[in-house]
């Protein structure tokens, strides 16, 4: 069958256009992506490996929600986690006890596999952590306790490093649970994202006495953006480009403090939030990343950078 000119080079346009968006899928589809779930005022970051491999950590939660009968893990987490494709969780860090952190997890590990835990082990009464430790004894879950030094390795040149708590932990801060909060350093290649979980004041001042351990491209905020944790020191030795605020619509915390949202942008971090941008997808091939939100009426806000690379600490 003969073809006539005209269809031969519409045949050839149409390949090359496939050809092209097929090569920018792959550029996006490839490399480390993390996911700032949208929780509320509360914490959730999906962490998925160009290996396969995933971390969880965190689960957000709300005051009371299990007596309304809404569980976010349920609602939220799990959908997402589906949605996402993720069939088993290699690693659940839990950062500290609060229940904006812990309360959605439960629901997590009776629906979803999960190889491992990494917590803190700090005293609390919280029912929301009292019952994710026992769903995590009743599936004989291997739980360890988190402290700084430890490192996870998840293949294809990314690994995670606990940067804190320390021990003996921190006491007598007026914050000890939040100052003893899993902090970890993500190394994806020369690229690094610092997730400083909770940390306030005493647990920010400490961080940033290591400034070439902390130095990232991109940084989760910590503590919401709260005026305690905005302390330059810190702000400074991170230096990110992109910063990611986890944070309610509305709080009753003033999150993020204006403070923190200054210092952020006098040290020339690009900022996204989960209250104004929904979740929030940060992919990360270096020496690139993009990061992207969904806001309200379903416009979509993205951003990219071309990393300065830093230096990774061994």
């Amino acid at each position: 069958m003969n073809l006539s000119r005209e269809r031969v080079l519409l045949l050839v346009l149409l390949a090359a256009v496939v050809a092209v968006w097929w090569f920018a899928w792959g550029e996006l589809s490839a490399g480390l992506t993390i996911t700032f779930l949208d929780v509320g005022q509360g914490d959730c970051i999906l962490v998925q490996a160009p290996s396969g491999r995933t971390m969880l950590i965190d689960g957000g939660g709300l005051p009371g929600q299990h007596a309304g009968g809404y569980d976010i893990g349920r609602e939220v987490v799990v959908p997402a986690l589906l949605a996402r494709r993720v069939k088993k969780i290699d690693v659940l860090v839990v950062t500290h006890p609060d229940e904006d952190h812990v309360g959605g997890l439960p629901a997590v590990v009776e629906a979803v596999p999960v190889g491992m835990v990494l917590d803190p082990m700090l005293q609390t009464e919280n029912d929301s952590y009292q019952r994710l430790c026992e769903e995590i004894r009743e599936r004989k879950i291997t739980a360890h306790r988190a402290t700084e030094g430890q490192r996870i390795e998840f293949g294809d040149g990314v690994s995670a490093e606990v940067l804190n708590p320390p021990d003996p932990r921190l006491w007598g801060t007026g914050s000890d649970d939040n100052n003893n909060s899993v902090v970890l350093r993500l190394v994806y290649d020369d690229m690094t994202v610092l997730l400083a979980a909770d940390i306030d004041a005493v647990g920010v001042m400490r961080m940033a006495r290591h400034r070439e351990a902390i130095q990232s491209n991109i940084l989760k905020v910590p503590h919401h953006g709260s005026a305690g944790s905005a302390v330059p020191a810190f702000l400074e030795a991170v230096r990110p480009e992109l910063a990611v605020v986890s944070v309610g619509a509305d709080n009753p915390y003033g999150h993020p403090s204006e403070d923190m949202l200054r210092e952020l942008q006098r040290v020339g971090a690009k900022i996204m939030r989960t209250d104004e941008d929904g979740a929030v997808t940060v992919k990360l091939r270096p020496p690139k990343w993009w990061a992207w939100g969904y806001r309200a009426r379903g416009r979509v806000r993205k951003l990219t950078g071309q990393a300065a690379l830093v230096g990774v600490s061994e």
